[in-house]
Parts: C-alpha cells; structure tokens; sequence
C-alpha cells in the first residue's frame, strides 16, 4: 500500500516506536549478512600491526609443522629417521610448546637435520613505509591468508556476535531516532520545517551513546570474535561466542565495557553522519523532485550517506578496534593506544583498511536504509490491516 504522504513516513510519525525499533533490527541484521565478510577483513587490517608478532608466529607453526610432517613421513617410510628423532617425534606427541619467536629454522642444525635436511624457512617481516593505507594487493593478501589458514568460515567468524549486536545497536539508535529528533525539537520549541541539521545531529549523537551505554559488551565480544577468526583453531582465545562474554564479563565491569569512550565517539560520529546525511540528502531528493520517496532515492542517499560515513569516522574505528582488541595493561587508555599508534605507524595508519571500511559501510548503508524503509512499509502496511 502506498502511503499518500511520503514525508509523513519519512519522519516516522506513522509508526509507533516498537515499530519502527523492529524494522530498524531486522534491517541491521540484514545489513550484516551481506556484508559481514567485508567488515571482517576491515578487523583484519586495523589490528594487523598491533598482532604482527603473534601473527607471525602462528605461520612459524604452521610452516613448521608442514615440513616436519612431510619430511618426517618420508624418512619414516626409508627408515633414515634416528632415534634421537624418533624419541622427539614421541615427546612432542604429548605437547604443544613451540620455541617463542622462531624466525629461521636451518638445514645446519644437528637435530633439525633429522626431519629438514635441506629445508630452510623463513618468516618474511613486512617491509617499512608500507604502513599507511591499504592498498588493493595488502587487501587481497589478507583474505587470502586469512580463507587459506582457516576457510571461507572464517570471513563470518563471530557472526553471531555480529548479528545480536545490530539487533541491540540498530535498533536503538535508528529506532528511536525520530522520537528523539521529536523530542528536541519540542524542548526547544523548534519548527518541524526545514533542516534543523543541529536537532538532527543533537539526535544522532544521543542515540548513539544510548546504544553504545547499553550494549558495548556486544561490540567487544564481536570484534574479538572476528579478530581471531583468521588465526589457527589452537591459538583461538574464544571458543564459542558464549565462552567471550563469559569471559569478558569475568573481568568485570570495567573489562565489559572496554574501549566505552573510544566507541561513543566513533559510533557518535557515525550514527550523525549516515542518519543526518541520509535525512538530508533524501529530502533534497525529494524536494527537488529529482526522484519520488522510492527504493532509487533510498539507494542514492545511503551512497552518498556511506561515504561520508567511511571518510568521518575511519581514524575513530581504527583506535576502537585497536584498542578492543588489544590484551589488557597494554594501553593506558584510549589516548594512550592513539598516541601509540602514531607514533610507531604514523597518521596514514588511521586510514587503514579504509578500502574494505569503504566497501563495507558504503554496502551495508545501502542495505540498512533501503531494508529499513521496506520493512518499515511492511509494518505500516500490516497494522493498517
């Protein structure tokens, strides 16, 4: 059913605020489905230098392992394998310990000679002046790696973190965004025409801290979940989102709520620039009979609402992820692991991953608020009946 005023929806004076806290869930979820994989690779590159080390290490066991195993198959089967090894092959059955910080493994070594006889591995260190934004080859590379250790699986690692955090996020700051726009309004005794671009930024800005207030414990648990998906199984903190917020929560309320600041100001940012962009953009559409209230004005608003998004809010999500992801005392406090990361990476590095960020927010913008606008007329719709 078509609605005989387009703006009155827009506003969403036609739908009660369950209503429109459903749609805006359901659409976050649907969002999240489709472009989770880029969000988790976006993870991937931010905590990339702060996990190097660890990173590093986990391919030293990987390469490791392959070598010994094939080498030590072949020798099994000529019978050349000593007793010296044939004991190390029973010790290291029963354990997992790997010598820390293993760089190179050489053929010269006498006890390396029973299993490598000609093998020589090395861990490749990255190459300095690289460390700004990523460009297309460092994105490629990192999924690569990333599907290779673990699967395609693991680009959706942690989603269902992913998905009860849009339900618990979504939901409230683009679910009671009008009634608080609303609201604001009335206190300052402000005409419903025009812009008002600060009541709407004033209305985003509340939105968001009621969220992030609320539901943080969410987004930490999702993007540990998503920063361990690309390493080995046996090196995985978290074995089940429910084992992350047990563990999380055992640390408290403090460890619960980690990196509160640094993601009220990032998702402040955001939630401003895709809903007051959006709003916007889609009026002035409208009014300037460029399209009707339709799925092509919806589409293009979210375009250009990603953007903007992406480009405001990169250098916050960066030192978000940075600092969620890092392991506790390692950073003092938000300024801390901000003042850090220039320092050792330089400004380019509040850029990182700006690609896949781009893609991701751009993609999931225009899933978000198209999906949001259907279900949103969906709900109209049915309670008209």
């Amino acid at each position: 059913m078509k609605l005989e005023n387009p703006k009155q929806e827009h506003h969403g004076k036609a739908m009660s605020v369950p209503g429109q806290m459903l749609s805006a869930g359901l659409a976050g979820c649907t969002a999240d489905l489709f472009t989770y994989p880029l969000d988790t690779v976006k993870v991937w590159l931010q905590v990339h230098g702060s996990t190097s080390s660890v990173s590093n290490m986990a391919v030293s066991k990987s390469l490791l392992a392959k070598s010994l195993r094939k080498s030590t198959s072949s020798r099994l089967q000529t019978g050349t394998l000593s007793e010296t090894a044939r004991a190390t092959m029973v010790t290291a059955s029963t354990t997992r310990k790997v010598p820390p910080n293993i760089q190179t493994i050489r053929a010269s070594s006498k006890f390396a000679s029973d299993f490598l006889p000609t093998a020589q591995l090395q861990v490749k260190k990255p190459k300095k002046g690289h460390s700004g934004v990523a460009s297309q080859s460092s994105v490629v590379r990192t999924i690569i790696t990333g599907v290779r250790a673990n699967g395609v699986a693991s680009l959706y690692g942690g989603i269902a973190a992913g998905l009860q955090r849009q339900i618990a996020f979504s939901s409230v700051r683009f679910g009671i965004y009008d009634s608080v726009k609303d609201f604001y309004m009335d206190l300052f005794n402000v005409k419903h025409e025009g812009k008002n671009i600060p009541i709407r930024m004033l209305a985003g800005t509340t939105t968001a801290l009621v969220a992030v207030g609320f539901f943080q414990p969410t987004e930490v648990v999702k993007i540990r979940m998503q920063a361990q998906a690309r390493r080995p199984k046996i090196d995985r903190r978290y074995v089940s989102t429910y084992h992350a917020y047990k563990h999380l929560f055992q640390g408290g309320r403090k460890e619960a709520w980690r990196g509160l600041g640094a993601n009220a100001a990032r998702l402040g940012v955001v939630n401003v620039s895709e809903l007051v962009t959006y709003d916007v953009v889609k009026e002035m559409i409208i009014d300037s009979n460029i399209l009707d209230d339709n799925i092509y004005c919806h589409f293009t608003s979210a375009f250009i609402s990603g953007f903007v998004t992406t480009l405001v809010a990169s250098p916050f999500d960066v030192i978000k992820t940075r600092y969620m992801n890092s392991q506790q005392g390692k950073y003092a406090g938000v300024l801390d692991c901000t003042r850090k990361l220039l320092m050792k990476e330089g400004p380019r590095a509040l850029y990182k991953g700006f690609v896949p960020a781009y893609l991701r927010l751009g993609s999931w913008n225009i899933v978000m608020f198209v999906s949001y606008e259907q279900y949103k007329r969906l709900w109209i719709t049915h309670a008209e009946e």
